[in-house]
């Protein structure tokens, strides 16, 4: 094989592993310089799709219980022994119900239609459930990256909750789920995307560029 031809295989191959290498991900309390996607303040009651944001698509398992899930909720939202959220924070997407009250156990899901390399953001559940309460973040293949469950008393304050996020290093997570025991929530969080690899990206394809158009005079 040509030696150019080979080198430029080796470039493809380290620079489409940018976004192609498996990892498991990290959970995290916060993503440093991330974009909130706030959604939109529209109420809404059922199972979706609600599509917000940069190709974000919400759904939800639960189409009926309690009228359904909530997305874009403005009103007040209750979590039991964890407090209660009055709206203040903006709109929010909520489970509306729990294994314990309906006896199944259903999910909320954001889907991007561009994978992220972290997702995140502030939620709230009902604790003490005989399930915990499971966040979750998966590949385009509904592959499991990684997981975190809790079931602990945070705080019976207004408007109170905490940060769960997941960060994986590299731009492969296509789901992220919230299952079971009302859980709610808002200011869902991605990375600001790395201006050094777009660098890295671009040098790469400016070397394979420069080697065509080499290959192309030698055979002229």
């Amino acid at each position: 094989m040509n030696k150019n031809i080979k080198f430029a295989s080796a470039v493809v191959c380290i620079f489409g592993g940018l976004t192609a290498l498996p990892a498991s991900a990290a959970v995290v309390s916060s993503i440093s310089g991330g974009i909130v996607h706030s959604m939109p303040a529209i109420d809404y009651f059922g199972g979706g799709p609600q599509v917000f944001g940069p190709g974000i698509t919400w759904s939800s398992t639960n189409l009926s219980n309690q009228g359904g899930s909530v997305f874009g909720y403005t009103g007040g939202y209750g979590f039991a022994g964890n407090g209660y959220w009055d709206g203040g924070l903006g709109p929010m997407a909520g489970l509306n119900d729990s294994t314990d009250a309906y006896g199944v156990t259903d999910t909320m899901t954001f889907a991007f239609s561009s994978p992220v390399s972290a997702v995140g953001g502030f939620i709230n559940y009902v604790p003490g459930s005989a399930n915990p309460t499971v966040l979750a973040v998966y590949d385009s293949g509904m592959n499991l990256i990684e997981s975190y469950s809790t079931n602990v008393f945070i705080s019976s304050n207004t408007n109170d909750g905490l940060f769960v996020g997941f960060d994986i290093g590299v731009s492969n997570i296509s789901y992220f789920t919230l299952t079971d025991n009302y859980v709610g929530i808002t200011d869902l969080t991605t990375p600001v995307p790395e201006p050094e690899t777009y660098a890295m990206l671009l040098a790469g394809l400016g070397l394979l560029g420069f080697m065509a158009r080499r290959r192309k005079g030698a055979t002229v």
